[in-house]
């Protein structure tokens, strides 16, 4: 019986972003909290408390949540937030912009328009590049590119393609494909150079 759900799980396609909705009713005070403590990204929309059935009453009210976990999970693996949070089943996130976007309702005009101020990123999820359907915002995630290169020391943009799409996929690997001469460019000038470590809080060069 335990083979057999091995099985099941090891065919069970995982992926690292999965999304709840979370009902106050039902959810432990301390939900916030809880989810903080698991030090997974992860974001909350705002309270969802004006929005109709098709019949025009009232849903109940209701957070929904996305976690971007730091390994791929699969739907077993992601019950466990489900059951912490007393909450219905995750649901695998197919577009992570898309989901973002529906914290508030941005592309659901139909749909009561929240506040998208009152979203919240917590333990460093980062959202910006899905705020508006350009969808990156390409000299902050450009910074950060540029700052790894120059701590790990590549020289390669072979090596930064593999590096992004292993450990960075939604957050770097579409300015990575959209910035290749830039990139291109940089690593190569630097490639005969040594690199030196940057501290990343004060600037400071370290020795």
């Amino acid at each position: 019986m335990v083979e057999k759900d091995i099985q099941n799980d090891e065919k069970d396609t995982r992926v690292r972003n999965w999304s709840w909705i979370v009902y106050p009713e039902s959810a432990p005070e301390n939900w916030k909290q809880l989810l903080d403590e698991t030090g997974e990204k992860w974001i909350e929309s705002p309270l969802h408390d004006k929005d109709e059935n098709p019949d025009g009453t009232p849903k109940k009210h209701h957070w929904h949540i996305i976690i971007s976990f730091t390994n791929k999970k699969s739907y077993k693996q992601a019950l466990y937030i489900s059951e912490m949070l007393n909450a219905p089943e995750p649901k695998k996130v197919a577009s992570l912009q898309g989901s973002v976007q529906y914290l508030w309702h941005r592309n659901n005009p139909e749909k009561y328009q929240y506040d998208k101020s009152e979203v919240v990123a917590h333990n460093g999820f980062k959202y910006r590049q899905y705020l508006t359907d350009v969808g990156v915002d390409t000299d902050v995630i450009l910074q950060e590119i540029v700052q790894w290169i120059r701590e790990s020391n590549c020289y390669e943009y072979g090596d930064l393609v593999d590096y992004a799409v292993s450990e960075k996929f939604d957050e770097w690997f579409p300015t990575v494909r959209s910035q290749t001469i830039f990139l291109t460019a940089y690593l190569r000038s630097n490639r005969h150079k040594p690199f030196k470590k940057i501290d990343r809080e004060t600037g400071e060069i370290l020795e």
